[in-house]
C-alpha cells in the first residue's frame, strides 16, 4: 500500500520532467511571436507627428508609445489604404490597450500630398510622419530585415517601441488574429508606453 502511495504522487512529477527533458510535446505552439523579431532592436529617430488633417505637427512624437508604422513612397494607392484599414483594425482590436497603441504612416519621399484628406476620412487619429535629417536610402536600410530586402515593395507593418526601437515586422499576409495576440501579449505586459 505504501509503494502505490509513493508511486501515485512520485509518478506525475517522474512523468512530467522525462516529457519535458526528452521529447518535443507541446513546444513551439502557440507562444510565439506571429511577426518577426528584430534582433538586435535598432533605434529609430523620434520624428514629429504630422495630423494629416491640417499637415500641422501635432504634440506627439514617434516615440513614446506603442506605434504601428506602415512605409509609403509616392502617393497613397489601394494598397496603402488596405494598410490603413489594417491598422486601424489591429489598433481597436486591443480593446482595453488601445489608448496605448498609434498608428503612423512613414512618407518616404517626405511628400505632403501622398495621404489626401478623402482617404482619411474613414481613418481619424491616423498620422503621418516625414523624416527629415535622413536620405531615402539610409532610411530604407533602417527598415531592411535583410541585405537584398525591398522594404516598400513588402507592404509590411513595423512595430516600434515606446523606446524608439524597431523591434518587429508583420508582413502583408501575416493574420490579423495572430498580430493582435502579439500586440495584446506585449501591452499587456509592458510596463512602458
Amino acid at each position: 500500500m505504501l509503494i502505490l502511495l509513493l508511486a501515485a504522487f512520485a509518478l506525475p512529477p517522474l512523468l512530467s520532467w522525462v516529457l519535458y527533458n526528452f521529447t518535443d510535446l507541446g513546444r513551439g505552439t502557440g507562444a510565439g511571436a506571429h511577426g518577426t523579431l528584430v534582433a538586435p532592436p535598432r533605434p529609430v529617430p523620434d520624428w514629429p507627428l504630422v495630423n494629416p488633417a491640417d499637415n500641422a505637427e501635432t504634440d506627439r512624437r514617434l516615440h513614446g508609445m506603442w506605434t504601428l508604422v506602415y512605409l509609403l513612397d509616392g502617393k497613397c494607392g489601394e494598397a496603402c489604404l488596405g494598410n490603413l484599414y489594417r491598422m486601424r483594425q489591429l489598433r481597436l482590436a486591443t480593446g482595453k490597450y488601445a489608448q496605448r497603441v498609434q498608428r503612423a504612416v512613414l512618407v518616404v519621399n517626405n511628400d505632403r500630398s501622398a495621404l489626401t484628406q478623402e482617404q482619411l476620412t474613414d481613418y481619424p487619429g491616423q498620422l503621418v510622419v516625414y523624416p527629415e535629417g535622413i536620405d531615402s536610402g539610409s532610411l530604407l536600410s533602417l527598415f531592411s530585415l535583410a541585405p537584398d530586402d525591398l522594404p516598400l515593395a513588402e507592404g509590411r507593418l513595423y512595430l516600434v517601441d515606446p523606446l524608439g526601437n524597431l523591434m518587429m515586422t508583420y508582413s502583408a499576409a501575416a493574420p490579423p488574429g495572430g498580430i493582435i495576440k502579439d500586440l495584446t501579449r506585449l501591452l499587456k505586459y509592458s510596463r512602458i508606453g
